[in-house]
């Protein structure tokens, strides 16, 4: 008889292989006959996104996270899915999910603070996720983008500057010396 196991290895060997529809029918397998189901849900997802089956991996993710609507990992992966389909209002509202639930966790307030520059009116709201990010990891991985992002999203805040003529700069200058 053919375990969960088995099959489990079977599928992840397809997908090492680039048999990729293979590897999903075989892990599929696994899980229903009761393998680790977030081992099997992680290479389902995986699998599918290699294969670009975005709806595919959607729908796997989805069955897992009704039962562990928390596994934040696997919905910050479907938000990058919904965001790589274009689906931007799915894509915030994941974020937006994980970013109430779990204030701490400091990529899902970068992510929503890039979705949100794109869009004059939630400039404030990309402002107040980077100012967050920055606060739980200031030497993360996106720590010096996002404080440029912050620094673009602030000046666009404070609306065009006036520059002074250049024969006034000239005197103002010379009186500084």
């Amino acid at each position: 008889m053919v375990t969960a196991e088995d099959l489990f290895l079977l599928g992840v060997s397809h997908a090492r292989s680039g048999d990729l529809l293979r590897a999903e029918q075989y892990l599929t397998a696994a899980r229903q006959r009761g393998h680790d189901e977030a081992l099997a849900i992680y290479w389902l997802v995986r699998v599918c996104v290699a294969a670009s089956r975005y709806q595919s991996a959607l729908g796997h993710a989805a069955q897992y996270l009704r039962d562990h609507p928390t596994h934040w990992p696997l919905r910050l992966v479907v938000a990058s899915i919904y965001e790589a389909i274009g689906d931007l209002g799915r894509a915030e509202s994941e974020l937006e999910h994980i970013v109430r639930a779990a204030p701490d966790r400091a990529l899902p307030h970068y992510r929503l603070a890039m979705l949100y520059r794109t869009r004059e009116d939630d400039r404030g709201r990309s402002k107040a996720h980077l100012e967050e990010y920055l606060k739980l990891t200031p030497r993360g991985p996106h720590a010096a983008e996002a404080q440029s992002v912050l620094n673009e999203v602030s000046e666009t805040e404070m609306g065009p500057q006036r520059v002074p003529h250049p024969a006034h700069a000239k005197h103002v200058l010379q009186g500084a010396r």
